[in-house]
Parts: C-alpha cells; sequence; structure tokens
C-alpha cells in the first residue's frame, strides 16, 4: 500500500502534531508500508505565520489531492485537524483528529470555520476517521459532531522518541526537575507559577521548564526572576528531538501539569525515559497510568508528593506498560487503512 501523508506544516513547527507525523511515518514505514510525505520547504520558517497557514490550506485543499492522484497513493492521511474536500470525494483521503478543542474557540474564528467546513462534509458522507485516543474517540461520539462517521484510533506513537533516550547516556542531577508546560490556556500556567512552582523551589528542587520558549513567555515567570537568576529556575528554550531525550534523561522527575489535554504525550515520554512522573490528575493522564505514575488533585496532593520525590527516584523504575503503541498502531492499520 502507498500512503501519501500531508505533513506541510511540519516544515515549520517541531514539537505537537508535527512530532506525531514524524513517528507516525516511522511506525508505518517500520510496518512495511510505502510512505510518501509532502512538508513544506526550510524557507517557509521566515514567513508571517498567519500567511504561513492561509498556504497551508491552499495546499492542503487543492495540491494533496492532485498530488495523490498522480502518484496514485492509496490513501492521503490528514493529520492536522483538516482534509481537503476532493479527497473525501474520491474516497482516498483520511483525516486524523486529535482534540475538539478548536471548537471551543470565538464564533468567527477563521480556523474553527475552515475545520467546521471538513468536518460536516466529513459527517455528510458518513466518511471514515481517525483520531489518537479513545478517550477522544468517545468525546467526539458524545459532541455529536462525526454523526455516522466510523471513528478508529490511529495512536500516538514514540519509535524516534526511543531511539532517541537508549542512545542517551545522560544522567539525572540529584533533586532534578522537568517540567512540561506551555502558555496555552489549559496548561494552567498562571497556577503553576502562582501555587505550584513555588513550592517545589522553596524545598530545594532545582527545575527546568520545557515548552516556553516564546519571548512573551518569560513575562509568566516574573514572580520568579530571583530563581532565574540563580539558576535553580531555568527555560529549556527551543530544543531538537535528541535535545528533548536528553532533557528528560538528565532530570530526577518529569512533572506534567495541565488542566485538559487531547493526549498526554509528556507522560509517556518521561516513562519511556525511565523516569517518574507526577502530574495532574486529569483523565487523559490516568488513561496513560503504570505504576510510576503519579496523580495529585490540587497543591495540598501536589506538596505531598514532593515530600515523597527523593524515595521515588531511589527506588527501581519498572519498565513502562502504560502505553503499548507499536500493538495500537497495527491494529490500527488493519482496520482503518
Amino acid at each position: 500500500m502507498h500512503i501519501l501523508i500531508n505533513d506541510f506544516i511540519g516544515g515549520v513547527l517541531d514539537r505537537g502534531i508535527p512530532l506525531y507525523v514524524r513517528n507516525l511515518i516511522y511506525g508505518l514505514e517500520e510496518e512495511g508500508f510505502r510512505v510518501t510525505v509532502v512538508r513544506a520547504p526550510a524557507f517557509f520558517r521566515k514567513l508571517p505565520r498567519n500567511l504561513f497557514y492561509f498556504i497551508s490550506v491552499s495546499v492542503e485543499q487543492f495540491i494533496l489531492p492532485v498530488i495523490g492522484f498522480v502518484l496514485r497513493a492509496d490513501v492521503t492521511i490528514y493529520p492536522y485537524n483538516a482534509i481537503a474536500v476532493l479527497d473525501i470525494l474520491s474516497g482516498r483521503g483520511r483525516i486524523v483528529v486529535h482534540d475538539l478543542e478548536i471548537l471551543n474557540r470565538a464564533l468567527f474564528s477563521p480556523s474553527k470555520l475552515y475545520c467546521l467546513a471538513c468536518y460536516k462534509t466529513l459527517r455528510r458522507f458518513a466518511h471514515p476517521v481517525f483520531t489518537i485516543a479513545d478517550l477522544i474517540r468517545e468525546k467526539m461520539r458524545a459532541a455529536g459532531v462525526f454523526g455516522n462517521c466510523p471513528i478508529t484510533v490511529l495512536p500516538n506513537t514514540f519509535y524516534l522518541f526511543e531511539n532517541l533516550v537508549r542512545t542517551e547516556a545522560a544522567t539525572p542531577g540529584e533533586k532534578t526537575v522537568l517540567l512540561c508546560t506551555g502558555s496555552t490556556e489549559n496548561k494552567d500556567l498562571a497556577s503553576v507559577t502562582a501555587d505550584y512552582l513555588p513550592l517545589a523551589l522553596e524545598r530545594g528542587f532545582f527545575v527546568s521548564i520545557l515548552g516556553l520558549h516564546k519571548k512573551t513567555d518569560l513575562a509568566a515567570l516574573d514572580p520568579l526572576r530571583p530563581f532565574l537568576a540563580s539558576g535553580q529556575l531555568r527555560l529549556c528554550g527551543q530544543l531538537s528531538d535528541r535535545e528533548v531525550a536528553k532533557a528528560y534523561k538528565s532530570h530526577d522527575i518529569v512533572w506534567v501539569h495541565s488542566r485538559r489535554e487531547g493526549f498526554g504525550r509528556c507522560v509517556v515520554e518521561g516513562r519511556l525515559a525511565g523516569r517518574p512522573v507526577i502530574c495532574s490528575a486529569i483523565l487523559e493522564f490516568a488513561t496513560l497510568k503504570d505504576d510510576a505514575v503519579y496523580l495529585y488533585q490540587g497543591v495540598s496532593d501536589f506538596s505531598e508528593l514532593l515530600t515523597g520525590l527523593p524515595q521515588m527516584t531511589a527506588a527501581k523504575i519498572p519498565p513502562y506498560t502504560g502505553y503499548p503503541y507499536q500493538e495500537l498502531l497495527r491494529n490500527a492499520v488493519r482496520s482503518g487503512l
């Protein structure tokens, strides 16, 4: 089977969905499929972001169906929450919907209107749809946005990440914590900086923050500037995949805080790197839990976990068992492509 993948956006962005796509490509090739990828040239990084997204939509709607037809691809995967209408009509296209967060945007948000147009077309033809986790599939069915569309899980995979952490020899420093966060509303950064981070810093933990690399992100950390100045708190900046793997391996504990998620990539990455993970007690994280994932429901729970961190790191950490992604991918390929 010849699979064409629309990763145009992956030529400009690095983490999030582009990382999902890179691992998906690797996994499909591992399973013996012929894969062709369409990706934006690197010079597109210099374009204003709104212009780049406009070009991406144009490529998605008009260029990808032509490429799929010319290359005689059996399937074209659209992994960025939208799909070419022409490839719904041709039957070749398969969308991957990562979450329904876009439906929470303002009524006249261009991206929301665009995705809704795609979703209504999918629903009209009861066209097959992919999503990334059982929990998201349940939310999609409950929302009713996709009507009678058959929904199959095409999971997050971690082939590339596991290859990197296996070759990364970094050892963790004592009382070091890697906080995986971001500046979007669901990451609850205001509460992290006001309530959670001070607790960890005051107890002598050294905290590195992965996911804050915009110029505006530093302002959110203003109340903690003394810790930044001393080096007890630091920003990792924007990292390559290899540098991300090294960051996980260089810390005692991985900490993931969020109000809600489409999946919970950082929980899985932390465990695959052989680290215990402390994280918010949200359903998305709870579904990925194993014996070395510790959930907290607020500042009091978090404070108790901090007390037990030395014992967590001293104990032998078992291999991760919470997310068998290779098996999930094989099942998805058999049933959804």
